[in-house]
């Protein structure tokens, strides 16, 4: 019997050790995350940044797409693209926006694995905008 509440103490132990690794951890990188700027140009629509943070090596942006005109919009495209310090372009990320009746609002988020990200802009384009699978794969040289 004293074997098994010997047993039953390293295991307990063992649990609660892993837990308070697991939320220190979590803690820890959520501190790694720092905000960053963001502009929103030429946009229909009505965007609410609620997020946009950013490490060194990824990041993420989310917030709220407001439509507020009086007609319907759909076949848009939210443009994200992301910047450096010296203004370097680091890559772009899309988000689909599904028809928007009027008043209508829809969350968004969008993550990214660009490094070194300082700055953020945001623009909407229309669907027929938006690079082609084959295109991008081509102008990053890799075969298709």
């Amino acid at each position: 019997m004293s074997r098994l509440k010997t047993f039953f103490k390293y295991f307990l132990a063992i649990v609660i050790i892993y837990f308070v690794v697991n939320i220190l951890s979590a803690f820890i990188m959520k501190s790694t995350y720092d905000a960053k700027d963001y502009t929103i140009e030429n946009s229909i629509y009505t965007v609410e940044v609620e997020e946009a943070k950013a490490t060194l090596v990824n990041g993420y942006i989310n917030g709220k797409i407001i439509n507020n005109t009086t007609e319907k919009i759909e076949n848009k495209i939210l443009k994200i693209d992301c910047y450096s310090i010296r203004n370097k372009h680091m890559g772009t990320k899309y988000v689909d926006v599904k028809e928007l009746n009027s008043g209508e609002s829809v969350s968004f988020e969008s993550k990214f694995n660009f490094g070194n990200v300082d700055h953020i802009k945001i623009s909407t384009i229309e669907k027929s905008e938006v690079p082609q699978q084959e295109s991008i794969w081509a102008y990053m040289g890799l075969p298709l």
